[in-house]
């Protein structure tokens, strides 16, 4: 299977499998039983119509989340970043990790832009290489026939919107692994192995693990806590588009672990 279509399978069975789709299969399926057995159809359809309305609930994505993110580190603040460049053994790169892209053909000035994840990435990937002056390596390749890479995206919208110069472009990877092991060929080739690694809290711990793997020694720079938020109550636990977008981060980082795991790369 080359590449492309791994990265295609992988995207379908996303889909498929995680929310709001995944737990409307059960539905089916209990609509299937009860042909036979309308007692057990019945308990299994309305159970996965339940698992579809609290997986839409920003309560439980916190709840789900937050163990996720407990490995990821502290976030860094301006005090902290000057702290880390004073050591003898200061970070001597910045890796932003993309995440994903969009195109719409109505978009202006660029149709093709960064995905909002991206996005909230370069924001603080940016900030702190202004705070540090580290250079710069973004990774992200292109999925299927995308004409522009999400690192060539990345590269784009640091320099020209946030006036952060980029040094290395790393635009073949498809996924976390395939980031880690193709940017350190590039930071090694240039003897710099001491990085900070810029991703979504609940990204860090796996993302560090492959960066670390590949010959690294990484400082968690993460941004993004879902876990932790800032007000809470019973409208947490009504359905949201919030509510599915975080349910959505925790599940996909979960099989992501188990994916890992499985391939022994964790």
């Amino acid at each position: 299977m080359s590449p492309d279509t791994a990265v295609l399978v992988k995207r379908a069975l996303e889909l498929l499998l995680l929310p709001p789709a995944g737990p409307l299969w059960f539905v089916v399926l209990g609509l299937w039983v009860a042909r036979r057995r309308p007692q057990t159809g019945t308990v299994i359809a309305l159970g996965a119509v339940a698992a579809s309305l609290l997986l839409s609930t920003a309560g439980l994505g916190q709840r789900l989340i937050a163990p996720l993110e407990r490995d990821a580190g502290p976030a860094l603040d301006q005090a902290a970043l000057r702290a880390l460049m004073a050591r003898n053994e200061a970070p001597q790169a910045i890796v932003i990790l993309g995440g994903g892209l969009r195109s719409d053909v109505h978009e202006r000035p660029e149709r093709y832009r960064p995905h909002a994840r991206t996005t909230e990435r370069l924001l603080y990937g940016g900030w702190v290489a202004r705070v540090t002056g580290l250079p710069v390596l973004v990774t992200g390749g292109a999925p299927g026939d995308e004409p522009f890479s999400e690192a060539a995206l990345m590269k784009r919208m640091l320099e020209t919107r946030f006036g952060v110069r980029v040094k290395w472009v790393e635009e073949k990877a498809l996924d976390t692994a395939d980031n880690a092991r193709r940017s350190a060929e590039l930071l090694l080739a240039d003897k710099r192995r001491r990085v900070l690694l810029v991703t979504h809290a609940v990204h860090m711990p796996r993302a560090r693990a492959a960066f670390e793997r590949a010959g690294l020694e990484v400082i968690a720079a993460p941004h993004g806590f879902f876990g932790s938020p800032a007000h809470s109550g019973w409208f947490e636990w009504l359905p949201s588009a919030d509510g599915v977008a975080i349910n959505w981060l925790a599940l996909h980082e979960i099989a992501g672990r188990l994916w890992y795991r499985l391939r022994g790369l964790e």
